[in-house]
């Protein structure tokens, strides 16, 4: 069920970047922000559509995908903060372990970034161009247009009713949850051209660098085009052309250069604020065994990172567990450099042990699982590891 939910997640990802028009529609928006602290009347459409997602927040705070961490929150609610100005105190942000690329803004202030997100943005300016362009949505209250669209179709009761049904039985019904509402949200273009001219200015607004989004646009499009066809997501053939919002967010970006002044990326303040939680947020995304998309995303991290034990053994896990021809020994390789490695995860002693077991290496397995139970002598799989010995 946890699988069939994260494929319908994929599928029906609420957008968060679309570019479609010429250069000159990308200039700010007229601001037709709702005040600070704004509630509607509950006897109004806008009132029912809160209760609604007020709901869903209430299921979002029990939700066992919700990420606790105080850091790590403290962390993106500050950034969060700080582009929404005087907003602020009207968006409650919530970080839940979803291994894609997403964030959704809801009407009443709630906004979800999932770990897919915080594991692919390079550094701050790349997670400050999303959140932009999620709080654009919000100010501009582009949900209240889809909901009223919505509620005269026949998919509205459906949507409604799914929401429902799944309020307080557990992981499945969060997901149905979240496709629901991400269905309902989903955004026109006209909305999206909005929401990316807030994200953009949300960047030169506080002296963060504007190429910024065209780098995290350009990395999703190389992971994208490493998918099968018929995996790819349906977020690339619904909108414009990639390569078009590329290049639109490239020239904006080139425009504003003579005077942008000093700009900051915040690499470091970002890689400190996820890496207590990057092994283990990568490792689910392999859960979606999407290897080929999976190796783009490991050779990226590895351009800044290239001797990092963790980064390594992610990327030997992504060829041993794909294992087509040639695997097994690019794993084996890359796991042999990772145990070199200070910041080398135990377990990649292990997983070399299996690699060199399958190669018929059985001195390396040997050496490998020793390694592995010596510093590990508590290890849930201690009894398998020794059966492994034995065979040897």
């Amino acid at each position: 069920m946890l699988r069939a939910g994260f494929a319908a997640l994929a599928y029906l990802m609420i957008p968060v970047m679309v570019f479609t028009g010429p250069v000159s529609a990308l200039a700010a928006v007229e601001a037709i922000d709702q005040s600070p602290g704004y509630k509607p009347e509950e006897d109004t459409d806008e009132g029912g559509l809160w209760m609604m997602v007020e709901d869903a927040e209430r299921a979002t705070k029990r939700s066992p995908l919700l990420v606790k961490d105080e850091a790590l929150n403290t962390y993106v609610r500050t950034l969060t903060c700080r582009l929404a100005g005087p907003h602020c105190g009207s968006i409650r942000v919530y970080v839940l372990d979803i291994p894609h690329f997403n964030a959704a803004m809801y009407p009443n202030g709630m906004m979800h970034v999932w770990t897919g997100l915080l594991v692919r943005a390079e550094n701050e300016a790349q997670l400050a161009f999303v959140l932009g362009h999620e709080i654009g949505h919000y100010l501009e209250r582009h949900s209240l247009e889809r909901f009223r669209k919505a509620k005269n179709t026949s998919n509205f009761l459906a949507f409604f009713s799914l929401i429902a049904a799944g309020a307080g039985v557990g992981i499945a019904a969060d997901l149905a949850t979240l496709i629901a509402l991400g269905a309902l949200f989903s955004y026109s273009r006209d909305q999206e051209r909005e929401a990316d001219a807030r994200g953009f200015d949300s960047l030169v607004q506080h002296s963060l660098d504007p190429r910024a989004g065209a780098a995290i646009w350009s990395n999703l499009i190389e992971e994208d085009d490493a998918a099968p066809r018929k995996r790819r997501s349906p977020f690339f053939s619904t909108h414009p052309s990639p390569k078009e919002r590329f290049e639109t967010l490239t020239a904006r970006a080139d425009e504003i250069a003579s005077f942008a002044g000093e700009t900051v990326l915040g690499t470091q303040r970002h890689r400190e604020a996820i890496l207590p939680h990057r092994l283990a947020w990568l490792l689910g995304e392999l859960k979606r065994a999407a290897y080929d998309e999976h190796l783009v995303l490991a050779e990226r991290l590895l351009q800044t990172e290239p001797r990092s034990g963790e980064l390594l053994f992610f990327k030997g896990e992504i060829y041993r567990k794909r294992n087509e021809e040639g695997d097994l020994e690019a794993a084996r390789a890359i796991y042999e450099r990772a145990i070199l490695q200070p910041d080398v995860p135990v377990e990649a002693h292990r997983s070399l042990g299996l690699t060199a077991l399958k190669l018929k290496n059985n001195a390396l397995a040997r050496r490998s699982f020793e390694t592995y139970l010596e510093r590990r002598p508590d290890a849930d799989d201690r009894q398998m590891i020794e059966f492994y010995l034995q065979q040897l």
